[in-house]
């Protein structure tokens, strides 16, 4: 069998137990990754793989989880974010979600121990050529994933709770029937593999004519690069598709589609009634991402779900826990970063019956719901916001966000106008000289103990009792101020990151930089730590 990009070497069917699926993002190297891992899996008893070619993360497991498919465990092959010369393995099986750390500590001994024996044989592992992967069976998968995602559309806009049960028209269905009619959207799939998405988007009646990059290339070549929805450049670089015809919202997708963000109009910059996608917009864009999603998500779920519980990231906002405590009602858990770590703890929360979490949500837009089985998909959290700004639209008589007097009933920022942000979001980051792990987190406990110690002596600084991972301290001495800065080591690499909000850049100088560097200069046991980046702030 053949696709537009690779090919497979089936072997002859057996009875088999066990069927794994593997897919790839468009990094050349995925190819031969997924060759090598399909290899491995066939030399196994019992065991075959099926190959389904370009795909996304969340697609990889919600083939797990589907009835209708033989998929016992699914292999995504991809590095996400991270820059195109790496790449890597996630992990799924029907049962219970992604592999945990241990798994996958398991696996890489147990690979390291196979390579060092054959290299010490002077064995080279097969291949099957350029551009082909060694399988069972070469399959489709992805269509199946699309119409899930088109039904998910019509239950949103129509309101409907009850998505497992709600089938959509077909693709060719009349132009009133279409959710997602009179809407204009600029999907920035960033050259990766969720460029289908903007098909789901045109089959449901959007208007996606103006979207960008949309042919997978995993070599990245835009001057964005490798596409992630926090990263400046592809926020401008969408909120320029954006003015050039007048959209209601942007949507930007990672590489392998399990996070997202998104570009909408700011409240306050109507255009005329003649919205034309041929002339350059009046209307200015702005971010909707981060804690500003988080809010919008929290708005949503307290419509559908009152009371319930959003788990997020460590490095949330003081401003986004009050709006969603005290001006939506809902409990808000801040969690460890790390998207497995938020899912890991929803799912427990909701399953002990201590809390009902409906959303488990990093800053970074890696976001699960349990109605869709706590699968952090990008794609999803589109349709919800998508579906949203359809039914604001049908509410207001057919007019899109920012449009003119429209603006405060169609707008969704105008629903998270109360979330409180402040100036200044700054994160800086100290990296280790020495490429040392160890030598990292020796330097952050000594900081962590300086910070701590600090907090005994300032009134202006409060050490956050209830974090749960590096350290967190509010600043400032009064309920208005909202400011914190935040310490932890990175997940991925000898660094050590500090988050800093404040009211403005002076603020964060002043109360937060400054004194850090004061007591780091002082400090004689730190070692092999650059905090050139927080000198130059303070500069």
């Amino acid at each position: 069998s053949s696709s537009s990009s690779s090919s497979s070497t089936t072997t002859e069917a057996t009875a088999t137990t066990t069927s794994i699926c593997i897919g790839r993002d468009p990094r050349p190297s995925g190819i031969r990754l997924a060759d090598a891992f399909c290899r491995g899996v066939e030399s196994v008893d019992g065991v075959q793989a099926k190959y389904t070619d370009l795909a996304t993360t969340p697609s990889m497991f919600a083939f797990c989880r589907s009835n209708s498919l033989d998929c016992d465990a699914g292999v995504m092959v991809t590095a996400s974010h991270l820059p195109e010369d790496r790449n890597g393995f996630k992990f799924f099986t029907r049962n219970n979600g992604g592999l945990t750390k241990a798994d996958v500590e398991i696996l890489a001994e147990s690979a390291c121990a196979v390579a060092r024996s054959w290299y010490d044989l002077g064995i080279l592992p097969q291949t099957s050529g350029y551009g082909a992967v060694y399988c069972s069976h070469f399959v489709k998968y992805m269509p199946l994933y699309m119409e899930s995602l088109r039904t998910a559309i019509y239950a949103e806009v129509s309101s409907t709770t009850e998505t497992t049960t709600t089938t959509a028209p077909s693709a060719s269905a009349s132009a009133s029937t279409l959710p997602l009619d009179g809407l204009r959207v600029v999907l920035n799939a960033g050259n990766g593999a969720g460029y289908f998405f903007n098909q789901v988007l045109q089959e449901c009646g959007a208007d996606v004519s103006h979207s960008i990059h949309l042919t997978p290339d995993g070599t990245f070549p835009e001057k964005t690069g490798v596409p992630n929805p926090e990263y400046q450049p592809m926020i401008e670089e969408t909120i320029q598709a954006c003015r050039d015809c007048n959209a209601d919202i942007g949507i930007m997708l990672d590489t392998d589609a399990d996070r997202c963000g998104f570009i909408v109009p700011s409240i306050g910059t109507g255009i005329s009634a003649d919205s034309s996608a041929d002339s350059s917009s009046s209307r200015t864009y702005e971010a909707l991402n981060r804690n500003r999603l988080i809010a919008l998500l929290g708005v949503i779920f307290s419509s559908t779900s009152p009371g319930c519980t959003i788990v997020t990231d460590s490095v949330t906002s003081e401003g986004l826990a009050k709006f969603l405590q005290n001006d939506l009602g809902l409990n808000h858990v801040r969690y460890l970063k790390g998207y497995a770590n938020v899912i890991g703890k929803a799912k427990e929360l909701t399953e002990s019956g201590q809390a009902l979490a409906e959303v488990a949500i990093e800053t970074s837009g890696h976001c699960a719901m349990r109605e869709n089985g706590y699968l952090d998909d990008g794609t999803y959290t589109a349709v919800k916001v998508v579906g949203l700004l359809a039914r604001l639209k049908m509410q207001n008589g057919g007019q899109g966000q920012g449009d003119g007097d429209n603006d405060e009933q169609s707008s969704l920022l105008s629903l998270i106008s109360d979330l409180e942000e402040l100036d200044e979001v700054k994160e800086l980051r100290f990296e280790t000289t020495d490429g040392s792990l160890e030598t990292t987190k020796k330097n952050f406990h000594i900081l962590q103990s300086i910070v701590e110690k600090e907090c005994e002596k300032r009134t202006d600084w409060t050490l956050d009792e209830e974090n749960l991972e590096g350290v967190r301290v509010r600043t400032g001495n009064d309920d208005d101020n909202n400011g914190f800065f935040m310490l932890r080591v990175s997940l991925h690499d000898p660094v050590i990151s500090l988050q800093i909000e404040a009211r403005s850049t002076q603020s964060a100088v002043e109360s937060v930089a400054r004194p850090l560097i004061e007591k780091i200069e002082e400090c004689t046991t730190i070692e092999h730590l650059d905090v050139g980046v927080l000198k130059s702030y303070v500069n």
